[in-house]
């Protein structure tokens, strides 16, 4: 099977609207449709499947092309190849609910409705559940830290957690007497890091004093908005070839801070869909369903600590503070592991409110070293990224053509 991409007429004078598309993506296309409208299938597997008895066969395009990518693959063609109706991306959500859940029969526990004629499909879990420790860093700021630690122990429904909190020499009394307090909580273990801050040492210090087979890197600024976010995240994480998993975080206004890393953007990487309100579709909804990513932010991750170690963790040598997750999640791609992005868990980041900025005078000298070290290594200046059509506009985050 090949698939293009489309364009669909707009209002009275309006500029045509392209779906430039991501390569093959088999998470997402149990989320969404985005093959049947502009797709090629080779005959003969194609009529294998429409030969099956009637109770088997496909019984609808999307069913077919589903089948047919899911067991074969698909290859993208970079340019537009159908003219579509205006919004029939969205409008055809009936017919792709039922071919996921005709064609999904093992391993899932739900398939739902999404948002904008999506998909919402929930993979059961294991058990018993596997042990994940979520591993916060943190420095004074105990109001932040306080929501963050509340939010994991207490409005947070996995039930096999621990909570690892790593500081990093906090000096606030109010700090040292929280810290004291939750650490009477069995789930709780405090290690203390007392060196300048290297993001990525500390966090790999508290993964060494952890125990769980899963690592939740989870920034003191999140604020837990659901209680099923860790599950959801888990569910992602325990499928075979899957590295990281990432949330959707948003901005304390409700628009989106973290959707998906894109490769690329600014020349290094960006936030995919950034400043989007959390109930707008955007690019063609891409913010709003589980889908595979180049990379996703260790503000909220969750990776097996076997594939963690295997990659030697976070980068403390050359990315102490910017562009450690990203590497990380490419070092894991590089191993042959699929990172995914979920919707289905959503968060509060507070974002860099405990640390600062990168771009702040204090930090710039810093910052830019390290983006040399990350450019040189992934080549970011030159690559295109899967999930970033090579000619969406490499300066932006919300996907402009």
């Amino acid at each position: 099977m090949i698939y293009g991409d489309e364009i669909a007429p707009g209002p009275l004078w309006a500029r045509p609207r392209m779906w430039l598309k991501s390569e093959w993506d088999s998470r997402m296309i149990l989320s969404q449709d985005y093959v049947s409208a502009a797709c090629a299938l080779a005959v003969e597997p194609a009529a294998r499947l429409l030969q099956l008895d009637k109770s088997e066969r496909p019984q609808n395009l999307f069913e077919l092309t589903l089948r047919l990518g899911l067991e074969n693959g698909a290859h993208h063609v970079s340019r537009v190849t159908a003219q579509t109706r205006p919004q029939v991306w969205r409008n055809n959500g009936t017919e792709t609910l039922a071919a996921v859940t005709r064609t999904m029969k093992e391993g899932v526990e739900t398939v739902e409705a999404g948002p904008f004629g999506t998909v919402s499909l929930q993979y059961e879990m294991p058990h018993p559940l596997p042990k994940v420790s979520v591993i916060v860093a943190t420095r004074d700021r105990v109001e932040l830290l306080r929501t963050c630690v509340e939010g994991v122990l207490h409005e947070t429904d996995y039930a096999n957690l621990e909570l690892v909190i790593a500081d990093n020499d906090s000096i606030e009394a109010e700090t040292l007497r929280y810290m004291d307090a939750v650490a009477a909580d069995p789930r709780v273990k405090v290690v203390r890091w007392p060196y300048p801050f290297n993001y990525s040492a500390i966090n790999n210090f508290a993964v060494r004093h952890s125990s769980g087979a899963y690592i939740c890197l989870l920034n003191n600024d999140i604020e837990v908005l659901e209680s099923h976010w860790l599950m959801a995240m888990m569910r992602e994480a325990v499928q075979p070839g899957v590295g990281a998993v990432g949330a959707r975080l948003l901005y304390p206004d409700r628009t989106i801070q973290h959707a998906g890393v894109a490769i690329g953007i600014g020349n290094a990487a960006g936030h995919a869909h950034r400043g989007l309100p959390e109930d707008q579709a955007g690019y063609f909804a891409q913010a709003h369903i589980a889908r595979g990513a180049s990379a996703v932010t260790a503000a909220c991750l969750v990776v097996a600590k076997q594939h963690f170690d295997a990659v030697d963790g976070l980068d403390e040598d050359f990315l102490a503070v910017a562009y450690n997750d990203v590497d990380l999640c490419l070092k894991l791609g590089a191993m042959g592991l699929r990172n995914i992005y979920t919707p289905e868990a959503t968060l509060i980041h507070h974002e860099s409110k405990s640390r600062g900025l990168d771009f702040a005078p204090e930090h710039l000298e810093r910052y830019m070293r390290e983006l040399e070290a990350f450019q040189t290594r992934w080549q970011t200046t030159k690559c295109i990224d899967p999930w970033h059509h090579l000619r969406l506009d490499r300066g932006s985050e919300v996907f402009a053509t």
